[in-house]
């Protein structure tokens, strides 16, 4: 007896994810070709290749394998029988003589089956699922005799774990083997997206997708288990940190799936190889005592047990990150582990890879091991941004080891300054500096201009610009000559506190000292650091392409040094973001935040600030209102437990005052103004420009015009001062707002022309559609001046046609009123006819624009300090005049005429 089920093709499960990328490859294979679909437990192999046998026009033939099959008579029977049935009964003859002999020769079996195949009309595909169930050599001699002897129009399917040992290099040199492995089957990016949109009640932010992808790398059960497990959006991080601990109900599927199936022997070499991050032969000997490692690593990996290949001379392999945690949870025994560890520490050392030594020292909780290698070593992997592990070896030495050693002390106030915890920072400093000079005066006279240097980092980071410099200027008095990267970290205070000074050509050429001496020294890090600070100067200076070279230049030293991992690569991201953003291309922008965030998220979500802040710019720039509410939500969190330097904190409450405006959220941006630090009395650089903005722009909507006025005043004087020419420009567009908002028109339109005078040449654009939708009646404004320069002219009307084009987040028009745009309303189409022969006054067109704002009359009446009885009356007015009898209708008219107005060409004006 047959079990039908092992020659019928299977059902796709139910809400299978459709994967057309897989299927075109399929699809396009030729059926000279064999088929070979290999991945590990869960990849989907069969749901693929019975998805796409479903879908042929011509027959296909499926047999799904078992360790039973393994017998070479039943494995005929099987075969033959799949074929009969899938041909409608077309080898009758090799039916007939597998029911007449009890052990027939499988190759005389399919000799004949091929012989009634050749007959056949329609291409016929084969299927073996699941072929890493046979180990019988007599069923391989079978299965290559197939394929060696299949005529024309007769092709094989085979899915399996493993490769299987049936000679295919021939065919691979002849193009007639189509392979499909782990990579190609792993889910991507778009179509996790596209399974959790199916499962989830919710959408999944994008970007949690990334770290999804990333935790996973596109294993499908991890990925079918996060939409089972997750409810709400409150159980993604818990079920994130779960996959990146080891999710028990993924362990309880590879244990079943794939340990329980394993030789004790090789069960052992897997968990004592599942320590290493990455593995080759002689790792893999070091730790498991074995000879020819190459030869076992090659075997792991054909037998489809997570472990991949990671160059093309396959020296080097890498398990699955969800299956090397489950391995690890093998190794139970404490000290067998810690002397697995031990080995691999010695062995990366041997290989000349401390960072890797550094991780198993630690795990072996080997002090005296890890304090050899943080001494030689340590600088170099904190400017490789190796954090991480930094921090966790310090933490494990504990507070007093670490007073003792100089080195051990700068490691770690570097860390807490680059963490922004300055106490911290600050504490491990004088902690050491105490008991050196009672205790150890020599290491401490070694070390004195090393820790001038760290508090000069410190103090320039906390605002601190004086004493920074005088920090950094003693440091460099007190350095030995052998301590050029302290002096090289000494001279970048020195031009930074330069540029937070406003002495900006003076910083810029500190910078490109710094970057000299830091390229004669191989400190590329620190050399792309001093072009990206040139960058930033040059974008305060509003030297906009100078910038993009300069950040084209860091990010071509990143590459060619192969820094792209560091810290470093974020600030070049950051600084293109910041570039695309100013000239209006909101998808360079996005992609450039994305990619940021792609290389800090492995430091932590903390430093992903200025990425969330690029980020919600963007949404909001394209009306996406939930999408705002995400990042905003997001970046509350943020800045809500951690601390920030001044510049992060400025420019995300920047994005953060913009959103509340657009929402209407008085509340939120009255309690920022409460609670905000007071602007410096001298603000002489981009960062305390931009917090001083905000103050202005917190002051306005809260119609505190006085006080906004002096302090823009105060700003422009400050920028003009300095040179700072981005933050003149941007100051200059709030300035014309405010002017406007006060009715000084004739002030508000001079402050926009010397604007436009900056911006016309250069690509600046963000800058002035910052304050949004009133941009457009100062420019129509200005557009009526007869003397404007072509150039001018130029800028002004493409501002006004982005700032038509930018929506607002609750899908609304917001035009301020003013005889410009009456004008231009009265002589559109959209405007009733009675409108014309019964105007409205200026206050009753003023008080129309707050309703169809969606102001209450209480707030109206605040708003024109008047009486809400003298509201109404107006209110009762417009009704009449408008034909309306009620506020919606007043609404759904005023956004008709505004509406009509925005669409028009700006050359109209």
């Amino acid at each position: 007896m047959l079990l039908t089920s092992k020659y019928s093709l299977p059902d796709c499960p139910e809400h299978t994810l459709a994967r057309p990328r897989l299927l075109d490859l399929l699809q396009g294979s030729s059926s000279e070709q064999l088929l070979l679909v290999t991945a590990p437990a869960g990849y989907g192999k069969t749901t693929l290749v019975s998805s796409w046998a479903a879908s042929q026009d011509t027959p296909v033939a499926w047999y799904s394998l078992d360790s039973s099959d393994n017998e070479p008579t039943q494995f005929c029977r099987y075969l033959v029988e799949s074929v009969h049935r899938a041909t409608g009964n077309g080898t009758p003859e090799t039916h007939a003589l597998l029911a007449a002999q009890q052990r027939p020769d499988p190759a005389i079996v399919i000799s004949q089956m091929l012989a009634e195949l050749r007959g056949h009309p329609d291409e016929l595909r084969i299927v073996l699922d699941d072929y890493h169930q046979i180990d019988n050599e007599a069923v391989h001699h079978a299965t290559r005799f197939l394929l060696r002897h299949a005529p024309a129009g007769i092709g094989v399917v085979l899915t399996s774990r493993s490769q299987p040992p049936l000679g295919l290099a021939s065919l691979r040199v002849q193009g007639r083997l189509l392979e499909l492995g782990s990579a190609e089957l792993a889910l991507n990016c778009d179509e996790i997206s596209q399974l959790l949109n199916q499962r989830l009640p919710f959408t999944l932010e994008s970007d949690r997708v990334q770290q999804l992808h990333q935790l996973s790398e596109g294993w499908p059960p991890a990925v079918q288990l996060f939409a089972l497990s997750v409810r709400d959006r409150e159980e993604v991080d818990r079920y994130l940190g779960e996959l990146e601990q080891g999710h028990s109900h993924i362990l309880d599927y590879l244990a079943e799936e794939v340990l329980e199936r394993l030789e004790p022997d090789l069960r052992e070499l897997l968990a004592c190889t599942s320590i290493l991050t990455r593995v080759n032969a002689r790792l893999a000997e070091q730790l498991t005592g074995l000879e020819d490692g190459q030869q076992l690593l090659e075997q792991v990996a054909r037998r489809g047990l997570f472990l991949q290949a990671q160059d093309s001379s396959r020296q080097w392999f890498r398990y699955h990150p969800v299956f090397a945690r489950f391995l690890q949870r093998q190794l139970t025994d404490k000290q067998r582990r810690y002397a697995l560890h031990r080995l691999a520490s010695d062995t990366w050392q041997s290989l000349e890879q401390p960072l890797e030594a550094l991780r198993h020292s630690l795990a072996a909780e080997d002090g005296e091991g890890l304090q050899k290698l943080l001494i030689i070593h340590g600088e170099q992997l904190l400017r490789e941004g190796q954090t991480r592990v930094l921090n966790d070896c310090l933490d494990w030495l504990g507070g007093e080891t670490l007073k003792r050693n100089a080195r051990f002390t700068l490691l770690a106030a570097k860390m807490a300054r680059d963490n922004f915890d300055y106490d911290r920072c600050k504490k491990y400093l004088s902690a050491a500096e105490s008991w050196l000079q009672r205790e150890d005066p020599a290491q401490w006279s070694d070390f004195e201009g090393a820790f001038a240097t760290m508090r000069a980092q410190t103090a320039v980071a906390k605002g601190r610009t004086l004493v920074a410099k005088e920090y950094a200027e003693a440091a460099l008095e007190l350095l030995r000559p052998d301590q050029q990267g302290e002096r090289i970290a000494a001279l970048l205070v020195t031009g930074e506190t330069s540029f937070c000074l406003g002495e900006l050509d003076e910083g810029s050429n500190y910078m490109g000292e710094v970057e000299a001496l830091a390229m004669s020294e191989q400190d590329f890090p620190s050399a792309a650091w001093a072009i990206c600070q040139q960058t930033e100067i040059a974008i305060a200076q509003g030297l906009l392409k100078k910038a993009d070279g300069l950040r084209e230049r860091a990010a071509r030293l990143v590459e060619e040094q192969h820094l792209t991992g560091l810290p470093i690569s974020e600030f070049i991201c950051r600084l293109r973001g910041q570039l695309a953003w100013e000239r209006g291309d909101l998808d360079e922008a996005a992609a450039a935040a994305r990619h940021g965030m792609q290389i800090n998220r492995k430091v932590g979500e903390r430093w992903l600030l200025p990425e969330y802040t690029l980020l919600l710019k963007v949404a909001q720039a394209r009306g996406e209102r939930e999408e705002s509410l995400e990042w905003l939500s997001r970046i509350d969190h943020l800045l809500s437990g951690e601390q920030y330097h001044r510049d992060w904190v400025a420019n995300a409450d920047s994005a953060r005052i913009r959103v509340w405006r657009a929402l209407g959220d008085q509340k939120a941006i009255a309690a920022w103004q409460e609670q905000a630090q007071p602007v410096a009395d001298r603000p002489s650089n981009h960062f305390e420009q931009c917090h001083g903005r905000n103050h202005v722009r917190a002051l306005i909507e809260l119609t505190r015009w006085s006080d906004a006025n002096r302090l823009i005043t105060r700003l422009q004087q400050v920028a003009r001062d300095c040179g700072l020419v981005t933050d003149c420009l941007r100051n200059l567009v709030l300035e014309a707002h405010l002017l406007w908002l006060r009715q000084q028109r004739e002030a508000a339109v001079q402050a926009i022309r010397e604007a436009l005078s900056i911006g016309a040449e250069r690509d600046f654009t963000a800058s002035f559609l910052q304050v949004g939708k009133p941009l457009i009646v100062i420019l129509k404004a200005v557009l009526e001046e007869e003397e404007l320069p072509d150039a001018e002219r130029d800028k002004a009307q493409e501002l006004i046609r982005q700032a038509q084009a930018q929506p607002e987040l609750d899908g609304g028009i917001r035009i301020e009123l003013d005889e410009t745009i009456i004008r231009e309303i009265l002589d559109s189409d959209a405007v009733p006819d009675f409108l014309r022969h019964s105007p409205l006054t200026p206050r009753e067109w003023q008080v129309l624009n707050a309703i169809h704002s969606g102001l209450s009359n209480e707030r109206i009446a605040r708003h024109f300090k008047v009486a809400p009885s003298t509201i109404k009356t107006h209110i009762r007015s417009l009704y009449q005049k408008l034909d309306v009898k009620d506020r919606q209708e007043a609404i759904a008219l005023a956004e008709q005429m505004l509406r009509s107005v925005q669409d028009q060409p700006s050359d109209q004006t």
